[in-house]
C-alpha cells in the first residue's frame, strides 16, 4: 500500500467516480484515495495490472512518449518506489541537456550537465506501473470493459450524484453514486453533451488547428553505442521546414524514433518512406543514424488535428459534483510531450482544492468546488498552452487566434533559442519552462532578456 502524503488532510467524502482510466483518471484516483472513503475508475478496455501492451483507448500509445521533469516528479511524490522500478524494468535516464544533441531554430543547442535528468520508456510501460500501483489502493476499485451511458443528476439538475454504466461483456447496466465524478475520459468526452442534455450550455472551446501527423519506428539500440550522445532531437524552422525528428531510449535495449509533420506534411508507414522523410529534417544527423540502424516491428501512426481548450471555467451555471481532467479539459499539440504533467498537475490541482473545500463547506460537501477547481485548472493550464501555441503560431498556415502582441513574443522567444546555442544559463531557464518546473516569466525577467539579446548576437546564424 502506498502511504499518503504527510500532512495532507482528508476531505472527507465518501466515494468518488472516475471516469478514464488512462494516465489521467488513474493519477487523479492516487490524488481522490486520500480525500474519499472509496474511489471507482471506469474504464472502456480491459486492465491488466500485469501488462504493459498498447491499448486500444489509447491510440498513441505506441508512439514515442516523453515525461517532462515535473510529471516525474509529481509522480515520484504520488508513488515514491515507482522510478526505481521503472529502471528495474529497463527505462533509461538521461540529462536533458548534457545527452541530448538537440537542432532548433536552425542552430545546434550547446550541450552542459542542467541537472534534468529524464525517464525515458514506453507509454504502456509507465501506465502498467502506475495502474498496478493505483489498484493495489485498498480504496480504490476499477470496473473496466465498462461504458459510462450517462451522468445521474439530482431533481433540480444542479448536482451531479453519480453516473450510469454499462459492462461491454454483459450489457449491464448499474448506477454508480457518489459525492464527486471526474471526467478523464479523454480529448474524446461525452460531458459536453451531456451538459447540454441537462440544460447546460456547453463549455467554449479554443482550437488551434495544427493538422500534425506523427509515425514511429522501433530499433535495436547499439551498445556500446559509438554516438556521443544518448537521444537526438531535430526541429524544423518554421515557416520553411515543417518536420521534426526525434531519437530516445526506451526499455528492451531499443530506440524509439518519431517523425512528425506539421500541417499535412505526414510522414508514412512504410520502411523506404520513413526513412525518406527523414531525409527531409532540418540536418541530416537523424537519417543517417537510421540508416546504420536495424528496426523492429512495424511503424504506427497517429493524427492529432487541433489544440483543444474547454473553458468550463468560464460557465455562469455548471453542477455541483462534477469536474474535468487532462485531455478532457485541454490537449495539447503532443509534439511538446505537456499531456500527461498537465494532468499530474490537474490532479494535485484537485487535491489541493479539495483540502480547501473541506475548511471552507465542511467535510464531504461539495458545493462550490467545481467553480473552484475549474478556475485552478484553467490557470495552470495557461502557460503550457502559452508556450505550445506559441510555436505554432510560427507557422502562418496554423489557424487559431494569436494572442495580443504576438509578433514581439515570437520574435524574442527566437532569440532565446538562438541564445541557447552558445548560452548554457539561458538553455538552463529555457529548459525549466519546458519541463515546466518554471513558469515562461523567467526568461522574460529584464535581466534575462538582456542576457538573450546578447548570447543571441553571438550566435551563428540560424
Amino acid at each position: 500500500m502506498e502511504q499518503e502524503i504527510e500532512g495532507t488532510p482528508r476531505f472527507g467524502g465518501k466515494h468518488a467516480v472516475v471516469l478514464g482510466g488512462s494516465m489521467a483518471g488513474l493519477i487523479t484516483a492516487r490524488v481522490l484515495s486520500e480525500h474519499f472513503a472509496r474511489v471507482t475508475v471506469v474504464e472502456r478496455d480491459a486492465l491488466d495490472d500485469g501488462s504493459a501492451e498498447p491499448r486500444k483507448g489509447v491510440p498513441q500509445g505506441r508512439q514515442l512518449h516523453a515525461l517532462l521533469k515535473k510529471g516525474e516528479t509529481i509522480l515520484a511524490e504520488l508513488f515514491p518506489d515507482l522510478l526505481p522500478a521503472l529502471a528495474a524494468d529497463g527505462a533509461v535516464t538521461f540529462d536533458f541537456g548534457g545527452d541530448v544533441a538537440w537542432h532548433h531554430f536552425g542552430v545546434w543547442k550547446k550541450r552542459f550537465d542542467a541537472g534534468m535528468s529524464t525517464t525515458c520508456l514506453s507509454r504502456p510501460l509507465l501506465e502498467s506501473h502506475v495502474r498496478r500501483r493505483v489498484f493495489a489502493l485498498p480504496n480504490v476499485r476499477r470496473r473496466d470493459r465498462t461504458e459510462v451511458t450517462t451522468l445521474v443528476a439530482s431533481a433540480d439538475r444542479t448536482r451531479i450524484t453519480g453516473a450510469v454504466v454499462k459492462g461491454r461483456d454483459d450489457g449491464d447496466e448499474a448506477r454508480l453514486d457518489a459525492d464527486l465524478v471526474v471526467d478523464a475520459s479523454g480529448r474524446g468526452t461525452r460531458l459536453p453533451g451531456w451538459l447540454s442534455g441537462l440544460g447546460y450550455a456547453p463549455p467554449e472551446e479554443t482550437q488551434v488547428k495544427v493538422r500534425v501527423g506523427y509515425a514511429s519506428r522501433v530499433f535495436r539500440r547499439v551498445e556500446p553505442s559509438p554516438y556521443p550522445w544518448k537521444s537526438m532531437y531535430l526541429i524544423g524552422k518554421p515557416p520553411d521546414n515543417r518536420r521534426i525528428g526525434a531519437l530516445m531510449p526506451q526499455e528492451g535495449g531499443q530506440w524509439i524514433c518519431v517523425l512528425v509533420g506539421m500541417l499535412g506534411d505526414y510522414p508514412p508507414d512504410d520502411a523506404a518512406g520513413f526513412l525518406e522523410f527523414a531525409r527531409g529534417l532540418p540536418v541530416p544527423d537523424l537519417h543517417r543514424v537510421l540508416e546504420e540502424l536495424e528496426p523492429v516491428g512495424d511503424i504506427p501512426t497517429h493524427r492529432f488535428s487541433a489544440n483543444l481548450r474547454r473553458h468550463y471555467e468560464r460557465l455562469e451555471r455548471f453542477p455541483e459534483g462534477l469536474v474535468a481532467v487532462g485531455d478532457a479539459l485541454a490537449s495539447f499539440n503532443p509534439i511538446f510531450g505537456q499531456g500527461m504533467t498537465t494532468a499530474c498537475l490537474d490532479a494535485l490541482a484537485l487535491g489541493a482544492c479539495l483540502v480547501e473545500q473541506r475548511g471552507l463547506a465542511g467535510p464531504g460537501d461539495v458545493t462550490g468546488l467545481s467553480r473552484r477547481y475549474h478556475v485552478a485548472a484553467a490557470k495552470l493550464t495557461d502557460a503550457p498552452w502559452m508556450m505550445t501555441t506559441g510555436e505554432d503560431f510560427r507557422y502562418p498556415e496554423v489557424e487559431g487566434q494569436r494572442p495580443p502582441l504576438y509578433p514581439a513574443m515570437k520574435w524574442y522567444l527566437g532569440q532565446v533559442h538562438r541564445a541557447a546555442s552558445v548560452d548554457t544559463e539561458i538553455f538552463g531557464h529555457f529548459l525549466r519552462a519546458m519541463h515546466m518546473l518554471d513558469g515562461p516569466e523567467k526568461l522574460l525577467a529584464p535581466s534575462t532578456a538582456l542576457k538573450v539579446l546578447r548570447a543571441a548576437r553571438r550566435a551563428s546564424p540560424g
